[in-house]
């Protein structure tokens, strides 16, 4: 880790490890604990790659990978700006990231509909709006702040948030950050408002008293938590590595939604 993100992490904890094997009980008490589940390995690696990959051809075709490492390097082009969500430039990429097949079919894999169907215990639904970041060196000042994601999900407060970053994300290259026992809170008013990040709406968050649990994050790892749990992305310190994630939401298919949940990402919503 570099010195930059070793000095900013250092009052970080490691996430509690859960067990993918185990009951369904056990799971939904961790969850109701922590307001969390952190899992390694939960996707087989062959298969994250898969998508990976083909993302990162989008990105390529696009013009903001660099041609003289290998692809699945994810190496940034020298002198490329940084993008971010709500960019025209941005966008058209996007548009065929949502595209891929790969992509939209992921958050449906057998081992995270396993965790979902464990933590729901009903007839999962998987909503349409799939979500996939390109985060560019050089952007901590677009990093998603601290929020609760029933902020842009509303309908059903049981519904599930699952970050999976597609390839291994060390701390340096901006995983997820989460507050444990903060889905307690209920629902906080996101009055703090960080013009240009992605998301933009945030809670006001004294760092000093925050307690964040994070992870160098392994290719195949999947981090569940509750739509109150208090969340933040990190910065993506490196000098020219793109990160690359999904985040994809889960519930019980006869509860609540917000109708903007089943239209493509970027239209209605976070």
């Amino acid at each position: 880790m570099s010195g930059q993100a070793s000095e900013i992490y250092d009052e970080y904890t490691s996430f509690v490890e859960s067990d993918a094997n185990a009951a369904a009980e056990m799971l939904q008490k961790q969850m109701s604990e922590q307001g969390y589940l952190f899992f390694r390995g939960l996707v087989p690696a062959d298969e994250v790659r898969s998508v990976r990959r083909s993302m990162l051809e989008v990105l390529s075709a696009a013009g903001w990978v660099n041609p003289a490492y290998d692809l699945m390097e994810g190496r940034a082009m020298p002198g490329q700006e940084p993008l971010t969500e709500g960019q025209p430039e941005y966008a058209a990429a996007y548009r065929e990231v949502l595209r891929l097949p790969n992509f939209y079919n992921f958050p449906c894999h057998t081992a995270l509909m396993a965790i979902a169907q464990k933590l729901l215990e009903g007839d999962v639904f998987v909503h349409p709006r799939r979500i996939g970041r390109i985060t560019f060196p050089g952007s901590a000042a677009f990093a998603t702040p601290p929020h609760q994601d029933y902020y842009y999900i509303r309908g059903s407060v049981e519904t599930y948030s699952c970050w999976t970053p597609l390839g291994d994300c060390p701390r340096e290259l901006g995983g997820l950050a989460v507050w444990p026992g903060t889905h307690n809170l209920g629902f906080v008013e996101h009055s703090a408002r960080h013009v240009g990040a992605v998301g933009g709406h945030g809670i006001p968050v004294d760092e000093s008293q925050a307690q964040w649990h994070t992870v160098d994050y392994g290719i195949g790892d999947a981090l569940f938590f509750r739509s109150y749990t208090i969340h933040k992305a990190l910065p993506n310190l490196t000098k020219d590595r793109l990160r690359l994630s999904t985040d994809n939401r889960y519930q019980i298919s006869n509860d609540e939604i917000d109708p903007a949940a089943l239209k493509p990402h970027g239209i209605g919503g976070k």
